[in-house]
């Protein structure tokens, strides 16, 4: 707490309210601004540039994770080991390896997976069923054997 907070606190007010100021809303980022939300600086040639993924990989001769294209190009680091797509080139569709086949994130993009459901369900006779659907199979009469409507 400073000084100030605190006189105002025990209920001294200053004079002087030429120093206050309104409180500015943050502007939007431009698009200029924006490639700045990502990651940019390559831990092997400690540069920043516009193409640093993740690799995940097992070469011993790097000790570094994010490396832009250029140096997993000379270090031969397969694309098959990048995890992210998050530069602005790949963004863009501008990013590009000399080493080997390029992973296709375009699949990846689309695919949500869903959790599984493994409970079983009960229908109105008191079977348990894998899916709700299967109930409309057969019916149980009064002696409790099943009748199949097919």
């Amino acid at each position: 707490m400073s000084l100030k907070d605190a006189l105002m606190k025990a209920g001294y007010k200053s004079t002087k309210n030429e120093n206050e100021r309104q409180r500015k809303l943050k502007k939007e980022k431009s698009k200029v601004e924006k490639h700045q939300e990502h990651r940019n600086f390559c831990e092997v040639c400690e540069f920043i540039q516009p193409d640093v993924e993740r690799f995940k990989h097992k070469n011993p001769l790097v000790d570094a994770e994010w490396i832009c294209s250029n140096c997993a190009d000379k270090n031969e680091i397969l694309d098959d080991f990048r995890v992210t797509n998050q530069s602005d080139s790949a963004r863009n569709g501008r990013y590009r390896r000399y080493y080997g086949p390029m992973k296709d994130f375009s699949k990846e993009k689309d695919f949500v997976q869903k959790p599984k459901k493994n409970f079983k369900k009960r229908n109105n006779n008191g079977n348990s069923d894998d899916r709700g659907n299967r109930s409309s199979r057969y019916t149980l009469d009064e002696n409790g054997e099943k009748n199949f409507n097919c």
